[in-house]
């Protein structure tokens, strides 16, 4: 594994201090709590929504956001809108809301980095995180 360092959790709203290369990690909390999502091996008690890659961290954030009220194309905003519009979401969670976290990584290394976060994250709970589509690379090496 890739030797990286988190910032501290952030609320989505809040830009982040870096502009380059970044893996990123999305949650949900409740009361400014970490929701526990039940998984396939177990729990998540750090609510993670999902697990991402960007050259261009406060960027990436800001096109979250940005699908989160219909204005972008970020792929797991835009599902995390449809399930707040289309689910039970906003009624089990009303007082949702989004944080992230990210970690600097050389330009070139944000593929290699992601893959192995959410392999180890797989590994650990059966499943990718709830926005997350697929397992990188999933035939490659575990």
């Amino acid at each position: 594994m890739i030797s990286i360092t988190w910032s501290d959790w952030r609320e989505i709203h809040k830009a982040a201090d870096h502009k380059g290369c970044a893996v990123y990690r999305i949650r949900l909390c409740n009361q400014k709590t970490p929701v526990r999502i039940s998984r396939f091996l177990e729990v998540d008690n750090d609510g993670l929504l999902c697990i991402g890659k960007t050259t261009g961290m406060e960027s990436r954030r800001k096109q979250f956001v940005n699908a989160l009220v219909g204005k972008g194309a970020h792929s797991e905003g835009y599902l995390l809108r449809l399930l707040e519009q289309e689910s039970s979401l906003s009624a089990a969670y009303p007082g949702r809301e989004y944080q992230y976290s990210f970690a600097k990584v050389a330009r070139g290394q944000e593929d290699e980095t992601e893959e192995e976060l959410i392999k180890a994250y797989v590994k650990q709970f059966g499943e990718v995180p709830p926005l997350n589509s697929a397992i990188p690379n999933r035939l490659g090496d575990w």
